[in-house]
């Protein structure tokens, strides 16, 4: 039967309750579905919030590992460090792990501040890798493979400029060590390059020209003297042999007079004087000659020919070579 028909059948006062009983079941359903819905929304809100929640932990995580594995690049803690541009590297910090601290925390085109004090600090234990390895470059174009390879002053200087630009103390100190016997080498050939200036400047106190002329006067000198000893040695020699001797041959610086000769014509005999034999004049002592010396623009070279220490004292002069003849030479 339809519902209808069955309220036309009801009296007044049943029908009453039916609408009472239908208003009830209206309230209760309402009040049960907001119940429910409250709830809902609740669980919700705890679910986001435990969400939120996880999510900061795992930021916090997050920073937490940034901060440790970039601070871990350098001797000690350079996040939210006013020295941090002071603070090196660790000693023998390898390229690659700068590389994958690098491609884990570094963050493009970013405008958080925390974010980019961590890029800033990735960059600087770069930086200072990449100088290490420009010092090595530079120190070894001087020294290689243990041992001084050059030791040209401006190569020098140069390693020494890129080793004073690092901040690791280990770094430097081994390349400083490497330098230091190369100054040693250069200190030495300096020295005796010094040594072999002053002696040339020694030599050459006088000018070429008066130093030629003083050898060629001792040489003129030496000549003139020898002459006079041959000139008197030959005179000792011819009064020596127009000395009588006596005797069996000994010298006795007198002259005995012989028997004179019997003249039988005039039957008497005539003494005979002694005569004492003149010895011959001295020959006069020659004149010392003048030599010719060396052509012009010619001098007598201050160290053998073909020499270092010529080739040393030639180019310490301002010359650049020298012609050789007759045992001169003629620098140019």
């Amino acid at each position: 039967m339809k519902l209808n028909e069955q309220l036309k059948k009801m009296s007044k006062k049943q029908k009453m309750g039916v609408l009472t009983i239908g208003i009830a079941v209206l309230l209760v359903g309402s009040f049960g579905y907001k119940t429910y819905a409250d709830k809902q929304k609740a669980l919700e809100q705890e679910r986001i919030a435990k969400i939120e929640k996880e999510q900061q932990a795992e930021e916090r995580q997050l920073k937490i590992d940034t901060e440790t594995a970039v601070n871990d690049l350098f001797e000690k803690a350079i996040i939210d460090n006013k020295d941090a541009e002071k603070i090196a590297i660790k000693n023998d910090l390898k390229s690659d792990t700068v590389k994958k601290v690098k491609e884990q925390y570094f963050v493009e085109k970013t405008d958080d501040a925390w974010q980019k004090i961590i890029n800033e600090s990735i960059v600087n234990a770069e930086n200072q890798l990449k100088q290490i390895d420009t010092a090595k470059k530079a120190v070894e174009k001087v020294f290689k493979d243990n041992k001084v390879v050059n030791t040209d002053q401006k190569n020098v200087d140069s390693a020494k400029k890129e080793v004073d630009k690092i901040k690791n103390a280990k770094a430097k100190k081994e390349l400083s060590d490497k330098l230091a016997k190369v100054k040693s080498e250069l200190e030495k050939k300096n020295k005796e390059k010094d040594d072999k200036k002053k002696e040339a400047e020694k030599d050459s106190q006088q000018s070429p020209e008066a130093k030629t002329t003083t050898n060629d006067v001792a040489q003129t000198t030496n000549g003139a003297e020898q002459q006079v000893a041959n000139v008197t040695g030959q005179q000792t020699h011819q009064a020596q042999q127009q000395t009588p001797q006596a005797g069996a041959g000994q010298e006795t610086g007198y002259y005995e007079p012989q028997a004179p000769a019997t003249n039988n014509d005039a039957g008497s005999n005539q003494n005979v004087a002694p005569t004492t034999p003149t010895p011959p004049a001295p020959e006069p002592t020659p004149e010392p000659t003048q030599p010719a010396g060396p052509p012009a623009g010619w001098i007598t070279p201050p160290f053998p020919i073909g020499s270092a220490e010529l080739g040393g004292w030639i180019f310490d002069n301002g010359y650049s070579g020298y012609d050789s003849s007759d045992g001169y030479i003629r620098p140019y």
